[in-house]
């Protein structure tokens, strides 16, 4: 499952026009093309791990930044192969996909997920145990955070996932940030109880079953 956010999505960024003129369609086409060449590529990578392991399920939570692209063929309708759902060919993939905000459960287990945004701030994982009431996880907000709330009908956890992203920051001009690189393993019971494990990453190594991993 991935949380979205996997395609940078800087050729089709409303924020590189902040400061200049954006110039006609045929300029930008070039550095579009470029990047999903570059995207297809690398999911690419992804999907022959994926077959290679016979993964069965694949499911994706569209990020707001493939939702650029989406926005970019609403201002040029007939550019309607550059939506992130077919430029990345996530239905030829076999992904299931889920739209920027959607909240769904996954295998219908009592975990829910989607990309994240709906509650920002400082505490933003409680924020949404409180307001969305069931064990949820995101990404979004590149932090690794959790939060357990209890209601009457027992206790669920928001867990903000962490990010894979490159941590130079370039584009956040040097501010500090609380960014980790993570991901996580949920195994899922028969009755829909789940045990999430996140791991931490740090400079390209991680664990799992006392394993050290390193990319």
């Amino acid at each position: 499952m991935l949380l979205g956010d996997t395609i940078d999505g800087e050729s089709v960024s409303h924020w590189q026009w902040s400061k200049k003129k954006r110039p006609p369609v045929e300029y930008q086409l070039p550095a579009i093309d470029k990047e999903i060449e570059a995207g297809n590529k690398g999911l690419d990578e992804i999907d022959e791990v994926l077959q290679l392991v016979q993964c069965k399920k694949k499911i994706f939570a569209q990020g707001n930044h493939e939702l650029w692209f989406d926005h970019f063929v609403q201002e040029n309708p007939y550019l309607d192969k550059y939506g992130s759902r077919k430029a990345f060919k996530f239905d030829e993939r076999g992904y299931e996909w889920h739209k920027y905000g959607e909240v769904f459960q996954v295998l219908g287990s009592k975990l829910y997920a989607y990309h994240g945004g709906h509650f920002m701030g400082v505490s933003h994982a409680r924020t949404h145990a409180l307001q969305l009431g069931c064990n949820i996880i995101y990404g979004h907000t590149h932090d690794c955070q959790k939060a357990t709330i209890q209601h009457i009908n027992g206790a669920h956890m928001a867990h903000s996932m962490g990010c894979l992203t490159d941590m130079t920051k370039s584009y956040l001009k040097g501010r500090p940030t609380n960014w980790s690189h993570n991901i996580g393993v949920a195994d899922i019971m028969t009755n829909g109880n789940f045990n999430l494990m996140v791991h931490t990453i740090n400079n390209g190594y991680t664990t799992y079953n006392g394993k050290i991993i390193k990319y």
